[in-house]
């Protein structure tokens, strides 16, 4: 897959309204984000059809 489809997790939040990135950076060190059922790290990039939770909830 080129990088071009990939977004950093912080931006994908941002971009489809949930949170800032800042609000979104704390999420992910909270542990409370997932992509695909596993916690990523800081900085973490996120595919086309990656299944992204907050607090177990679908983002969309």
């Amino acid at each position: 897959m080129s990088a071009e489809n990939l977004t950093r997790l912080n931006k994908y939040l941002s971009e489809v309204g949930y949170c800032s990135r800042r609000k979104a950076d704390s999420l992910i060190e909270q542990g409370r984000v997932t992509i695909n059922g596993e916690i990523p790290e800081m900085g973490t990039k996120v595919r086309p059809g990656d299944e992204v939770r907050v607090n177990g909830e679908l983002i969309v």
